[in-house]
């Protein structure tokens, strides 16, 4: 799987990734996997009643991303040490090769598996896309420390040792064949060069 993170620097920009994220959600089709994010079972519970109403759902999708948004902020507000400029939440995709067909189930415990990895006490919430020719993850999770308050950050090399565990995890576990790459070559110019003209 391809692994990229982007780092979110202020709460509009958070809410304008909650908002794509989410806009492209559909409840019965796409999970949401959410860590230390309180009150989100209501929404579901809304969602479902409202099935085929779209006006009801896009007002109950709004509050929702409102929900997560105000439970994000809190969170970092309580940051131990406060810099000016400094990356607040991180914004994660994973792709998987189109021939490679992976069942809900199997994406949940992709983003359960990375979660642990990456961000193992913050506030996170996690969602499956199908928008592409490929299936994606797209994981927002924040700098903050749950309940410790303190901020997680991650060297190149320890985000790399993330990377090569989830690709081992993901040929032990899953058993994706076309998902495969090597995390641990950097891939010169001449490479890339190659694959963009692909």
């Amino acid at each position: 799987m391809i692994i990229k993170e982007k780092s979110i620097k202020s709460y509009i920009a958070l809410e304008n990734v909650l908002r794509y994220v989410f806009s492209k959600h559909n409840h019965q089709q796409h999970f949401v996997f959410k860590r230390y994010i309180k009150g989100d079972r209501n929404f579901e519970k809304q969602l479902q009643l409202v099935q085929d109403d779209t006006e009801a759902t896009s007002i109950i999708m709004e509050d929702r991303l409102q929900e997560m948004k105000r439970q994000f902020l809190v969170n970092d507000k309580q940051r131990l040490h406060k810099r000016k400029g400094e990356t607040k939440f991180y914004h994660a995709i994973l792709s998987f090769h189109r021939s490679d067909s992976l069942s809900q189930e199997q994406l949940l415990k992709v983003a359960k598996k990375y979660v642990k990895e990456r961000f193992p006490n913050s506030i996170v919430v996690a969602t499956n896309h199908s928008d592409t020719k490929h299936q994606h993850l797209h994981l927002i999770g924040s700098n903050v420390e749950y309940g410790i308050h303190t901020t997680r950050y991650l060297t190149k090399s320890q985000f790399k040792a993330i990377k090569q565990e989830m690709e081992h995890w993901q040929g032990k576990e899953l058993g994706l064949v076309h998902s495969r790459v090597d995390h641990s070559k950097k891939k010169s110019s001449r490479y890339l060069k190659k694959r963009n003209t692909k």
